[in-house]
């Protein structure tokens, strides 16, 4: 009976344990002392027995505070991103895609934005408008463990738990004072120093019916640019916007004769730089350079500027890229400061009151290369987009994308281009006049502007007092409120004003009457520091997020029935959300970080929750006992947008869930089943954000590519037809980059999640416990963000979808090209759209697999009775499936690693696990700790099968190993080596992330650690 209880008390404790907060022990009191005595181990969700997770009724991890700070980490993402289950998602390493400086945890990759992170099974504040809680702000010196549950779990936590939650339990009833600190440090760079120090105060009082607990933490992380390791100082992509400035050819290019007579004065061959394919650039001497042809026998010709690190010289000579990576940041700096409290008081025998308060301030910074301009449109004196520049020398009602407009009259144009200027004949439609007087296109990167930077400062405040306790000793009740607040500043440098940047392009002088020697873009030329502040914006913009919850419930028996006691937990939650963004100046024809509009936004959430257990059979034969959970949540949901004055209907969504138990009996396993489903509301960067993204692209109409060799004329057709001005010689410029607006949606409706798991545990005689869960999770009407590649590639038929090669079918209709073959856009061909691409509720996501986990603990007799703790952590993929729109194909990427343009998070190995041994002497442990990541396929294989020859990853292992040696109880001192063998991160291509992927690899290398312990 007391195995039966202890089952189901974990059970229930486990399936409410987010709602309920705390299952009462009084509840089933009158089962006798020695079943009290079982209960009383249980706190929240039962980390305090000792395997929970093989009493859970689905799949679940727990780590304790000793494998939490066995690596010295400072922050938990870097943690948690080692774990099976996790996919690495926004972190440490989150430069570029950035993630605000914010760190995040990714369940089996369905996005950060549908799991949840609890404190003590309660929801924190959060730190963005997807509703994701940024782990920097938890207090790492209060963490008692983490439980990772993966089964789903909508029905008991509420909207966003789709992939399940993660519970990270605080300390409880500590006194005394302790000290930690810690620090790492590459062994033989001597660079990516972390270290931080910690100290949590606790005491006990009136008898033990109160405790308070107070605690502070600090800790630092050294940034790192990509240039300090070798596998990330070049790019691996490439760029055309260059510092040395380059000329666009635009529709109306020069005569091959003036391009030989100009590089034939350098020496060069005629017909050695062709004139219809060539990037031309500008030596700061007045000469040209030719940059070479991607994927043709062109090589770089005239190049008179230093072979540096600006140099991308896994291309170079071959054909020229700036390396935009060697001054980007692989580890983003950080120091932060946490306060924290918590307080616990028994008023009476039956009722005790809680509370817990908590304040962080941290700073990061994120980098990119100097800005490359323009990243916006330069449109004609009709244009109305705001975020565009104006210039009289587009046509009124035209518009050009990504390029400068020159005119002619420029003085600082080279003699040597003005030459090849002369020659030209033709009319590019978009630009006022024709032949050599008219104006030309240019781009360049402001070397001279320094970095783009971006500094955040966030700071949260949140608290929570509640109160619980017992109406008899069947009955007992809970009621909590929470507050809190999040304040995101960032601060900008290196942003430019295209508009003034244009002015002095534009000007009869240079724009020397505007600024001290105006503007000179020809060359990598000095700017006086009065046209730097005149063309630089430095951008400070402003996000609160203000969030209330107030829940209540109240739990107990129900009946008797022939196998035991039915129990029941009944509440109520409401919670409310708010945010304000304020753009300040990033707003209007800035290049640099994308510019934004202010946005703003309330929400409420009135839910009405219930669970219930039910022993079902007790005391069969091959029964020991069999029991059903149900759980059920009904949510009212509106919200508002308060900058367009927008308000959405009211929404009810219901999310439920039944989970089996049958326990065979002794030495027989016990096997768990659980069906979920979830409801995720969309949140308010889905419903009213806009955001513009430029990722890569590949672009099947270069004549290079094997979708032109395979199609011949049909192909050559598809191309002329979808823009391409002159498919015969057109050549993708590298680094080419899509432009895609993508607007809120106050249609969208909720996501619908279906998890169902099946799985076996076993705890056998000689302690060894196993379990091992099937997996399969469901997401019908998916919100995604559209995968441009996909779109481009179902256009150009590698789908199978437009056989007929026809320019009518639905996907070309977003393709878009502006002043130049190669610049793309992506548009929303709908009528009123605006071009603009809302979420829609139009995909699905599919993901199965496995997880197995085993645990063993003996004492080895041949080590001199030392305690051996052996544990094993294992995760398949069988299946990571997604729609992203009704008319792009189904596409599994499972066993793929992420390539350029993909959100963070998205590399699925088929295969991770992680090994764990502790070997405990007397006075010292030695822990050994394996961390298997499986080879994995380049994603852009199945995207763009038969395309291009993209390389993949092998396996890889990372072990780590220390030693703590315990001085005295209560004082131990640690050192270990992360990454012992200095295992590189694995590297492939395409890839613009460093050659990899950093989350999901280890980019510093051998680290030694030293931490110790005090405690009084």
């Amino acid at each position: 009976m007391q195995k039966r209880l202890l089952a189901r008390s974990v059970s229930l404790a486990l399936t409410l344990g987010a709602t309920s907060g705390m299952l009462s022990t009084q509840a089933v009191a009158q089962e006798g002392n020695t079943a009290e005595q079982a209960v009383e181990k249980i706190s929240v969700t039962g980390s305090r027995i000792r395997n929970p997770d093989m009493i859970a009724n689905s799949p679940m991890l727990t780590v304790d505070s000793d494998e939490i700070g066995s690596r010295a980490d400072i922050t938990l993402d870097t943690f948690l991103n080692t774990l099976p289950q996790v996919n690495p998602a926004g972190g440490t390493t989150s430069n570029n895609p950035g993630n605000n400086g914010q760190s995040n945890i990714d369940l089996r990759g369905l996005g950060s934005n549908r799991n949840l992170v609890l404190v003590d099974g309660r929801r924190v504040m959060v730190s963005a408008s997807d509703m994701t809680v940024d782990l920097n702000t938890i207090p790492a010196a209060m963490i008692d463990s983490i439980e990772i549950i993966t089964g789903g779990a909508g029905a008991a936590y509420g909207a966003d738990a789709v992939s399940g939650a993660v519970n990270l339990k605080l300390k409880d009833d500590f006194e005394g004072f302790q000290f930690d600190i810690n620090h790492s440090n590459h062994m033989e760079e001597k660079d990516a120093e972390e270290y931080g120090f910690s100290t949590l105060l606790g005491a006990n009082f009136e008898d033990g019916r109160g405790n308070a607990i107070i605690a502070f933490d600090y800790s630092k992380r050294e940034g790192m640019i990509k240039s300090q390791r070798p596998f990330s100082a070049n790019a691996t992509s490439t760029t055309t916007f260059f510092p040395e400035g380059i000329y666009n050819i635009g529709g109306n290019g020069p005569s091959q004769a003036a391009v030989d007579q100009v590089f034939g004065q350098y020496g060069i061959a005629a017909g050695a730089v062709p004139a219809g394919q060539s990037i031309i650039g500008f030596n700061t001497d007045g000469s040209l350079f030719s940059a070479g042809v991607f994927n043709q026998p062109y090589n770089v010709e005239n190049w008179r500027y230093p072979v540096d690190l600006g140099v991308n010289s896994t291309l170079f000579p071959d054909r020229y890229s700036y390396n935009f990576d060697a001054v980007n940041i692989l580890v983003l700096p950080l120091e932060r400061k946490t306060f924290s409290t918590k307080f616990d008081y028994q008023v009476s025998d039956s009722t005790e009151i809680f509370a817990t308060a908590g304040w962080t301030n941290y700073s990061s910074e994120a980098a990119l290369a100097p800005t490359p301009f323009p990243t916006v449109f330069i449109q004609g004196v009709n244009g109305t987009d705001p975020n565009a520049a104006i210039s009289k020398y587009v046509e009124p009602d035209g518009a050009i994308g990504f390029q400068l407009v020159v005119p002619t009259t420029n003085p600082f144009i080279p003699d040597d281009f003005r030459t090849i200027l002369n020659s030209r004949t033709g009319d590019n439609p978009n630009l006022v006049g024709s032949g050599a007087d008219e104006a030309f296109q240019m781009r360049q990167r402001s070397l001279w502007g320094g970095l783009r930077t971006s500094e955040y400062d966030n700071t949260v405040i949140q608290y929570t007092l509640g109160a619980r306790g017992n109406f008899n000793d069947f009955w007992s009740w809970e009621v909590y409120g929470m507050q809190g607040k999040t304040t995101v500043k960032e601060s900008q440098t290196g942003n430019l004003d295209t508009q003034k940047v244009q002015n002095l392009i534009e000007a009869a002088d240079g724009g020397a009457s505007i600024c001290e020697g105006g503007y000179n873009p020809f060359g990598r030329n000095e700017v006086s520091q009065a046209c730097k502040d005149y063309m630089t914006i430095g951008a400070t913009v402003a996000t609160e997020y203000d969030q209330q919850i107030l829940q209540g419930f109240v739990s107990g028996d129900l009946f008797e029935t022939h196998a035991g006691m039915a129990s029941l937990v009944v509440g109520y939650e409401v919670r409310k959300f708010e945010y304000d963004f304020d753009p300040g100046s990033l707003s209007g024809p800035v290049s640099g970080f994308n510019t934004q509009d202010a946005a703003g936004g309330k929400n409420q959430f009135n839910d009405i929750f219930l669970e219930a257990f039910f022993p079902l059979v007790d005391g069969m034969p091959f029964a020991e006992s069999v029991d059903l959970t149900l759980g059920y949540r009904t949510s009212k949901s509106k919200f508002t947008d308060t900058v367009k004055k927008i308000e959405g209907d009211s929404d009810t969504n219901s999310a439920y869930k039944a989970e089996l138990s049958w326990n065979m009996g002794d030495n027989l396993p016990r096997v768990r089943a659980s069906y979920q489903r979830a409801v995720r509301a969309p949140n308010f960067g889905e419903l009213f954000d806009g955001s513009a993204s430029n990722p890569q692209f590949f672009d099947p109409c270069s004549v290079t590519s094997e979708f032109r060799k395979a199609n011949g004329d049909a192909g050559t057709a598809l191309c002329k037809a979808t823009g391409v001005a002159d498919p015969a010689t057109f050549v993708q410029t590298p680094g080419g980059q899509v432009s895609i607006d993508i607007t809120g949606n106050v249609d969208l409706s909720p996501e619908k999640a279906d998890t169902f798991t099946l799985g076996a545990v076993h705890t056998f005689e000689n302690g060894l416990s196993m379990s091992l869960d099937y997996y399969k999770i469901d997401i019908d009407d998916a919100i995604i963000d559209a995968n441009v590649n996909l779109i481009i590639a179902d256009c150009y038929n590698f789908y199978g979808n437009n056989s007929s090669l026809s320019a009518d079918y639905n996907s070309c209709q977003f393709i878009q090209r502006f002043g130049g073959d190669d610049i793309l856009g992506m548009a929303n061909p709908e009528p009123g759209s605006g071009g603009a691409l809302p979420g829609v509720n139009s995909g699905f996501i599919k993901t199965s697999g496995f997880d197995f986990q085993a645990g063993y603990n003996f004492e080895a007799s041949w080590l001199g009775g030392a305690s051996v703790n052996m544990n094993l952590y294992v995760n398949h993929v069988m299946e990571y499936k997604t729609k992203e729109l009704p008319f792009l194909p189904a596409i599994d990427y499972a066993d793929t690693i992420a390539y350029f343009g993909v959100n963070l998070g998205q590399s699925f190995p088929a295969w991770k696990a992680n090994f764990n041994t502790m070997v405990s002497f007397d006075d010292f442990d030695f822990a050994l700790r394996g961390r298997y990541i499986d080879g994995m396929d380049n994603r852009l294989n199945v995207e763009m099968p038969l395309e291009i020859e993209p390389t993949g990853t092998d396996a890889v292992m990372y072990w780590d190993t220390s030693l703590t040696y315990h001085m005295t109880e209560n004082h131990s001192l640690r050192l270990g080596i992360n990454n012992l063998f200095d295992q590189e991160p694995e590297t492939y291509a395409p890839n613009v992330q460093s050659g990899t992927d950093p989350s999901l690899y280890d980019v510093v290398g051998r680290r030694i650690t030293v931490s110790a312990s005090l405690r009084f």
